[in-house]
């Protein structure tokens, strides 16, 4: 496993980092449901994750990003729900989808077969700043346009308990386009909007490295992202001590370096939350304080386990 993250490593490193249509979150190995629909249910229980995130903070209009996922397991059989709210400038983008995985024993882990669907919208409002009158150029969106499209996409997820996971996926494969015109359809219409989607293609991969007694844990891990024109990749390394806290760093290449850290919290049980915070390493750094991020995640078992009770007979004082 250790050699299948340096070589992935390599082989994506030459690429350049470029923004691409999904928005990116740099707490990623706590938010695969949301890329990967085989990894729904693959906790074995109930999960909802949340995540919020403010993007190159000091820039107006600046990407705003908020995600809400949740996923369950009965037998076999992995559900999951992603709702995912996005906002940039004048330009707004809503996304909710509904998820399916068949889980089968594969050697010593399980492998999570899954396809997603769900639909896309996006809209336009005002506030658009040119130097002309705009509305009269019918290429650009003005506050009257939206429009919402089919989505879809499918994933392979493979994972050994407590030791490692694997992931390739494939988003938006339909290539659906959105298409609407403001202010009617007849003559004399402005602001059209055309946009097409691009199929997204996604490789992840995690090692936990138990250190003893799983009190220090170090879990190094990447995902790397592309739609066929430019790639991103992220690198990641976590530091995990008794079960309880969390710190690490990312690193996205040629975009960002990013610090992690997180707590379990003790008085619930299977509820964490996180913060990261990216340092800007590219040119817009120049004018960007930086990106912040907070999430929260809440897991439970759907069946709790049996209490162990102890029976001592009497007759063996």
């Amino acid at each position: 496993m250790k050699k299948l993250i340096i070589s992935t490593v390599f082989l994506f490193a030459g690429f350049v980092a470029t923004a691409q249509q999904d928005a990116q979150f740099t707490q990623n190995m706590f938010n695969k449901l949301s890329v990967n629909p085989g990894s729904a249910g693959n906790n074995g229980g109930i999960c909802a994750t949340f995540l919020t995130r403010s993007q190159w903070m000091g820039f107006d209009g600046r990407p705003q990003t908020h995600l809400f996922s949740a996923d369950a397991r009965f037998n076999k059989h992995g559900i999951g729900l992603t709702v995912f709210q996005d906002k940039l400038g004048i330009e707004s983008t809503f996304a909710a989808k509904l998820a399916y995985a068949y889980h089968l024993v594969l050697g010593p882990g399980e492998l999570g077969i899954g396809l997603d669907v769900g639909i896309v919208n996006k809209s336009f409002g005002g506030g658009f700043v040119a130097i002309d009158d705009y509305t009269q150029d019918p290429s650009i969106p003005n506050s009257n346009t939206s429009a919402m499209t089919f989505n879809a996409g499918f994933g392979l997820f493979y994972s050994i308990k407590n030791k490692m996971y694997v992931g390739l996926s494939s988003l938006s494969i339909p290539q659906t386009e959105l298409k609407d015109v403001a202010n009617g359809s007849g003559a004399g219409s402005t602001g059209a909007l055309n946009y097409a989607q691009s199929r997204h293609y996604y490789i992840m991969a995690g090692y936990d490295w138990d250190l003893g007694g799983r009190k220090w844990v170090i879990t190094p891990s990447i995902l790397a992202k592309t739609d066929a024109a430019s790639t991103q990749l992220d690198v990641n390394a976590l530091v995990l001590w008794k079960s309880l806290v969390w710190g690490g760093v990312t690193y996205r290449i040629q975009d960002a370096i990013a610090v992690l850290a997180g707590v379990h919290i003790p008085p619930v049980p299977g509820l964490k939350l996180g913060v990261s915070y990216d340092i800007t390493t590219s040119t817009l750094g120049d004018h960007s304080s930086g990106s912040l991020e907070f999430m929260i995640k809440y897991c439970t078992n759907i069946v709790k386990p049996p209490k162990r009770e102890v029976y001592h007979s009497v007759r063996f004082l």
